[in-house]
């Protein structure tokens, strides 16, 4: 469990460190190289509406793999969970962070930063997934994990059953 524990915190930190590059380079770039102007205030704005209400779905994700997961710690899960949100997208929570990145590129308001945010981590979320957690699933759940693959989305799930799901209890 320990060897778990330490690789879920050194990914965290590798995104974390990953997300303040990102961020101080295309900040670099529109302040210092280009000299670009800042979005129109309501653009910000729509990011931290998008910010406010992307967080009810982490939390969310956060609450289901706490309540059937059988958490062994923060970020893995020892049960498949295929209710609520994950009906709708195997992987809310990393469509969540996203999102949430995207949301956050339009709230610093700066365009190649928010490019930048968004295309890095979109691409992030992305290999992870594809490469890293399917692969640990599959180990993790086996056949019951391979059955809900092909019957629910990786990202692209219908977003009205997502938003329906969200205003069920856990």
């Amino acid at each position: 469990m320990n060897k778990r524990l330490s690789v879920v915190k050194a990914r965290l930190l590798f995104w974390i460190i990953f997300t303040v590059i990102v961020i101080g380079a295309g900040l670099f770039l529109d302040l210092s190289v280009f000299e670009t102007n800042s979005f129109p205030f309501y653009i910000r704005i729509a990011g931290f509406i998008g910010i406010i209400l992307i967080h009810f779905l982490l939390k969310r994700t956060g609450k289901l793999l706490r309540s059937f997961g059988e958490c062994e710690f923060w970020g893995w899960s020892t049960k498949l969970i295929v209710k609520n949100v994950y009906k709708c997208v195997r992987h809310p929570h990393h469509l969540g962070i996203g999102l949430l990145m995207t949301f956050l590129g339009l709230l610093i308001g700066y365009p190649f930063t928010c490019i930048m945010i968004a295309t890095s981590q979109w691409i992030w979320v992305f290999l992870f997934v594809i490469f890293i957690e399917e692969k640990e699933c599959i180990e993790k759940f086996g056949d019951d994990y391979l059955k809900y693959k092909k019957s629910v989305p990786m990202f692209l799930g219908n977003p009205l059953c997502i938003i329906k799901e969200m205003f069920k209890p856990v």
